[in-house]
């Protein structure tokens, strides 16, 4: 009789404890996310709307959350994605777009493009990785028979380890600046970093950074002409 009344009392202090932590998440993060996660990286949207926070669990585990919250009302929050290893967010000017860089191993990183479906819900267009190695291969075609070899991902002759990241968006957010880079095990072969555009308007990755990246950046009384900025060459 004794050990179960022990029992019993100390389920209730359990109970009581979990309910404490429970309350404490909520007003920190929202009462969908679990107390014994933490923050691992935090930042705002260019607008200042949104809160990105990324939220890992055991310091010894990589892997985490990419909740969105709102910067006007914090319980108003959306979970974006979960990842393995490591990744971070890159939000458009006008917050309509999101690239998600996905670092899930030590081969290869993923450009995924979100849309903005409805506050702070975003939906997946596509991964951004292939059509900016597949431009890569297209305008050197001469390195392909000794400094790539078949990678899994498709046909497309790649480095052993290749990446692909989105680095910055334009200023109209109709473009975002792809950069790529790799290298191989084997041989002292590698790439450095070599930047292209991926364009939403056409659904194509592009080397006219001056068209493309530098569209409307131009201001004359406040309001853009619709006109690239020229670059010296």
């Amino acid at each position: 009789m004794k050990r179960t009344v022990n029992m019993l009392y100390l389920c209730g202090i359990i109970a009581i404890c979990g309910l404490l932590n429970a309350s404490v998440s909520k007003q920190c993060y929202g009462e969908d996310i679990k107390p014994k996660k933490y923050l691992k990286k935090e930042y705002t949207s260019p607008e200042g709307n949104i809160i990105v926070r990324l939220l890992g669990g055991h310091p010894q585990d990589n892997s985490g959350d990419i909740w969105l919250f709102s910067a006007k009302n914090p319980s108003d929050r959306e979970l974006l994605y979960s990842y393995e290893r490591d990744a971070s967010v890159l939000i458009s000017p006008d917050e309509k777009w999101l690239v998600i860089n996905d670092r899930s191993g030590t081969t290869d990183t993923d450009p995924l493009l979100y849309k903005r479906v409805k506050g702070l819900k975003y939906e997946e267009i596509e991964n951004l990785y292939m059509k900016a190695w597949e431009l890569f291969e297209k305008t050197h075609k001469k390195y392909k028979t000794h400094v790539f070899k078949r990678y899994k991902r498709n046909t497309i002759l790649l480095y052993g380890h290749s990446y692909a990241e989105a680095v910055r968006w334009s200023s109209d957010s109709k473009s975002v600046l792809i950069e790529i880079y790799g290298h191989h095990d084997e041989t002292p072969e590698r790439l450095e970093p070599w930047y292209c555009i991926y364009d939403l308007t056409t659904g194509k990755m592009t080397l006219d950074f001056n068209r493309v990246f530098n569209r409307d950046t131009f201001h004359l009384n406040g309001e853009a002409k619709g006109r690239e900025l020229l670059i010296s060459t």
